[in-house]
């Protein structure tokens, strides 16, 4: 099945006999497309439909599979994993004066 691609399209690539799904992420001309691995991340330049493909290309898409892009990362954005409050650090920050005043409590 030979379809015009748009960014973000999920296609079946074929790498040297194995499958891998991957992301259009360039339309590069009429026929060529640029995808990255959806597991992995890697690029693969220059892909086109197998009934296009170069002679000498060891990759082209073999399957369209779906128009939405797979499932983001549900990693949080939010790298921050506890923070303290600033009336803790005020008083670390007053402890840390005193040590240094020579004012110790035990």
């Amino acid at each position: 099945m030979r379809k015009k691609l748009k960014l973000g399209n999920i296609v079946r690539v074929n790498f040297i006999g194995s499958n891998y799904v991957c992301e259009i992420i360039e339309v590069v001309d009429k026929t060529t497309y640029k995808a990255r691995n959806i597991k992995t991340g890697v690029i693969v330049p220059n892909l086109r439909w197998k009934a296009h493909k170069d002679k000498k290309s060891v990759w082209f898409i073999e399957a369209f599979i779906s128009d939405t892009p797979g499932a983001k990362s549900t990693k949080s954005i939010d790298t921050r994993k506890q923070t303290t409050k600033k009336s803790e650090l005020d008083r670390a920050i007053k402890k840390q004066k005193d040590f240094i005043k020579g004012n110790v409590k035990k």
